[in-house]
């Protein structure tokens, strides 16, 4: 399974020193992980293989 993220708008700093990825909603402004976006399936993209792509705004703004 092939997927695709765009660049991150910036990085957070985790409890262990490490940093992690945030992406910005641009519907409530929040910088998020990307566990707080949702996944869409393109098929038209790479012939026979699915691409996912992060949805643009995040869980909470779409009301899921």
């Amino acid at each position: 399974m092939l997927v695709r993220l765009p660049e991150p708008d910036g990085v957070i700093q985790d409890h262990k020193g490490g940093e992690t990825p945030v992406w910005r909603c641009p519907e409530c402004q929040e910088l998020l992980t990307i566990d707080e976006f949702g996944w869409r399936k393109r098929d038209d993209i790479h012939q026979g293989q699915d691409v996912w792509h992060k949805q643009s705004w995040c869980r909470e703004c779409r009301g899921n």
